[in-house]
């Protein structure tokens, strides 16, 4: 009985999630990285080659290439299988947290209020209605969890080897994961404490030579492979390349780190808060020590996605998770008691997080502003074209079928090398156009200069576009502008 409710629960959150999924499902791609991943799929089937998506990600390529192998032979592209995808491990991630939750603490209620708050967390759940790899990464993550835990507690290898490598393989779908992968290993050991006197035990059977050549074999030859064969070369220019994609930690105590406590006290009802509270005092003092300490080094995490200088919300998913463990812990205590009381919070929390996200949910269902001024660029230039853009240079490629082309960044000695170059298209009778968009990355206004100084700039229209930066919390619609640029004096 026990096992038929624990899989229909799971079975409800994964369908639940699904249909929600797909009802709110964005109108197009909405992020540079899942354009680039949607390019990978289609060039993989096209090539006959395994495609790098951005910074690598084979992992997250070859899931997808899978699911759109079907679509493919039906003519279709990728675009929707991305999207699909996106909600598909979203229901699946939420199906495996009631599972690890239930897998600790042997409570259904605990793991149900846990994997119901967290699937409608809104830096969570946007991302995964347009395409980003978040739900399938932090899919894997926690399979590699309940894997471990299962068999670390029936006493089978193959159990841990088979979480070791898919723990190892889930950063090939997000490569910032490797900072959360102390965790595991913390996990497969998990010490008892006691208080009284205090006391840190290791169960002797987690020192089986045979049990620890399972946790770290795979995983060290999945990561070696990984690491050598791209992902070494991508975190090296990511760090230590100037450029606008480069990743910096900006220290412990940053002022982004600001913005990140801020965006979480904007997505989370502040009730949970108090429950979370309540949950780490109960878990501390009921003989689970161990796993109250574990759930707080997890949440210290934030300290290295909240500071550094690509933050977006959607990098709190990881860190949500145990505040939620936590909060559902206290809220299980409460069920016990008053079991009303416990449903009023969940239900109000739910709805809080759902209200909040729906606006901007349905717009991007109905409208992808930058699907929408891709087509518009498309609609009113010319099929050899040659458009200036910068991270909206993906969408042009992809929807609107015109070659893009960005600017050079922190080198004014390029900017005459790329004046000649669109002094050459013009010469050839390719017409050159800009994006409003295309002038990022210029602060001192050196490139809107150069262009002013070298071209009549004549306005094409205007179309609403939305800007896919830091998304996940709100709509950030804009009017965008589409210029011409020719030869002064009708040279």
């Amino acid at each position: 009985m026990n096992e038929r409710q624990t899989s229909f629960i799971v079975i409800l959150l994964f369908i639940f999630n699904l249909l929600i999924g797909f009802i709110f499902i964005n109108e197009g791609i909405f992020h540079y990285d899942s354009v680039i991943l949607t390019k990978a799929v289609e060039n993989t089937f096209k090539t006959g080659m395994l495609q790098p998506s951005f910074r690598g990600r084979y992992g997250a390529v070859i899931i997808n290439c899978v699911l759109y192998s079907p679509f493919f032979l039906l003519g279709h592209n990728a675009d929707f299988t991305i999207r699909f995808s996106s909600i598909l491990f979203h229901s699946l991630s939420i199906a495996i947290l009631f599972l690890f939750i239930n897998e600790l603490f042997a409570d259904r209620i605990q793991a149900f209020f846990g994997a119901l708050l967290f699937s409608l967390t809104p830096f969570y759940f946007s991302p995964n209605t347009y395409g980003k790899e978040h739900g399938m990464s932090i899919f894997f993550f926690l399979l590699a969890f309940y894997l471990l835990c299962r068999g670390v507690k029936e006493n089978k290898l193959f159990a841990v080897s088979i979480s070791s490598f898919i723990l190892a393989f889930s950063i090939s779908i997000r490569e910032s994961l490797l900072a959360a992968f102390p965790l595991y290993f913390l996990l497969y050991f998990s010490p008892m404490i006691s208080r009284h006197p205090f006391k840190i035990t290791i169960p002797k059977e987690r020192f089986n030579p045979k049990f620890l050549l399972s946790l770290v074999l795979p995983f060290s030859a999945v990561l070696s492979i990984i690491f050598f064969s791209y992902l070494g070369s991508a975190f090296h220019k990511a760090i230590f390349i100037n450029n606008a994609a480069a990743v910096n930690y900006l220290g412990l105590f940053s002022p982004m780190l600001k913005v990140a406590m801020r965006d979480l006290f904007i997505s989370i009802p502040v009730p949970l808060f108090f429950i979370f509270i309540m949950g780490i005092i109960k878990m501390a003092y009921q003989d689970n020590s161990f796993w109250a300490l574990f759930l707080l080094l997890w949440i210290m995490l934030i300290f290295y996605f909240g500071n550094t200088s690509s933050y977006a919300p959607r990098y709190l998913d990881i860190v949500i998770i145990p505040v939620y463990i936590f909060a559902a812990y206290a809220l299980s205590w409460i069920y016990s008691k008053y079991k009303i009381v416990s449903y009023a919070i969940v239900i109000y929390s739910a709805l809080s997080m759902f209200i909040f996200m729906h606006p901007m949910l349905v717009f991007r269902h109905y409208y992808n502003g930058e699907k929408q001024f891709a087509l518009y660029a498309k609609e009113k230039t010319e099929d050899n074209a040659i458009i200036i853009a910068m991270d909206d240079s993906p969408f042009i490629d992809y929807y609107g079928n015109r070659k893009a082309i960005g600017h050079p960044v922190g080198d004014i000695r390029q900017l005459d090398d790329f004046i000649n170059i669109i002094k050459g298209y013009l010469k050839d009778g390719r017409p050159v156009y800009l994006i409003e968009s295309g002038l990022r990355y210029d602060p001192d206004g050196f490139l809107e200069i150069a262009l002013k100084r070298n071209f009549s700039i004549s306005i094409v229209g205007e179309k609403l576009s939305e800007d896919y930066h830091r998304p996940e919390l709100k709509l950030q619609t804009y009017h965008q502008r589409l210029f011409k640029l020719n030869f002064k004096n009708n040279r």
